[in-house]
């Protein structure tokens, strides 16, 4: 429940920036698409392949551990490889065996532990698909909400009050929450793409937020909707954050992206006066991190805010 182990999430975070070099870093590469199952069968591969590699080293480390059950001939390094894999995978041929009771006793942890390991690699890819799915259904409920910022703020407004956003805050609240455990719990959802920009996850959580940040800052006191009714979207979005420093490994952009467009916003007097002192230190860092992962992802930020200013 803590993330990716240190080699999986170091070599997931390479695989992931090699298909990015392929496609072009471009979002909608069909290249992309197919990363997050190719990484998925990868990193079940390195288990099985690295818990092999370590059996055959302590097994060719001990000449004469492993005879031919015939001839009771030392068996090479081919036969100690040969031998370690039926023992992993639990066939138990019967060529070659133990030649002592250490190594007996050795053979049958490996047993176990690739018995284990096989049966929980494959039981794995059900919850992790599942997480995809679900992560797929927020992107997509998120693009109803607006194709920018400014979209999302005069499609929350019914001409009185913000309601039609107050009344899915828990909602999507409780969608960014599960969305940020699963994250957690199974670090390489981050790295199944999806090519269609309408519904990418990483772009629509960015446009939410940015809205966000425009009503509880920018939009007029007078028509700004009470703290407390935004703030289960805010602490979702913390837990995503605090989520994403401890399963990621990237380098956050040094400079922070354009402020949002409000041209729009201007003309419907849901902003009156503007505020010269911008944003705050961590929510310019929090808005830093998601210009990271925009680019990271294979977009760019005029996609999350297309200006009509």
């Amino acid at each position: 429940m803590q993330g990716g182990g240190w080699l999986t999430s170091r070599y997931s975070h390479f695989f992931w920036k090699l298909f990015l070099f392929l496609s072009g870093k471009n979002g909608k590469s069909k290249i992309l698409a197919h990363a997050g199952y190719f990484l998925l069968i990868a990193i079940v591969l390195i288990w099985v392949l690295c818990l092999w590699l370590s059996l055959v080293c302590i097994l060719y480390s001990q000449p004469g551990a492993i005879i031919d059950s015939t001839t009771k001939v030392a068996a090479n390094i081919w036969k100690i490889i040969y031998y370690s894999g039926f023992t992993l995978s639990t066939l138990g041929m019967g060529d070659y065996v133990p030649s002592g009771d250490i190594w007996r006793v050795l053979t049958s942890i490996y047993s176990f532990t690739g018995l284990i390991l096989l049966t929980m690699s494959v039981t794995y890819f059900i919850p992790v698909l599942s997480a995809v799915i679900d992560q797929r259904k927020l992107g997509i409920t998120l693009g109803t909400l607006g194709s920018s910022p400014e979209e999302i703020v005069l499609t929350s407004w019914n001409g009185k009050n913000f309601e039609p956003l107050i009344s899915k805050v828990d909602a999507l609240s409780d969608s960014i929450i599960k969305y940020s455990q699963q994250h957690r719990a199974y670090p390489v959802i981050h790295y199944f793409h999806n090519t269609k920009e309408k519904s990418a996850i990483i772009l629509q959580l960015a446009r939410l937020y940015e809205a966000l940040l425009i009503i509880s800052n920018q939009v007029d006191k007078d028509k700004r909707p009470e703290f407390q009714k935004i703030k289960p979207l805010l602490i979702a979005y913390e837990n995503y954050f605090e989520v994403l420093s401890e399963v990621t490994h990237m380098t956050v952009e040094p400079s922070a992206p354009p402020v949002p467009g409000i041209k729009k916003l201007l003309d419907a007097k849901l902003i009156i006066n503007l505020s010269k002192n911008g944003f705050s230190g961590e929510i310019e860092h929090n808005r830093r991190t998601f210009m990271t992962l925009v680019q990271q992802d294979g977009w760019n930020w005029e996609l999350v805010d297309i200006k009509n200013s």
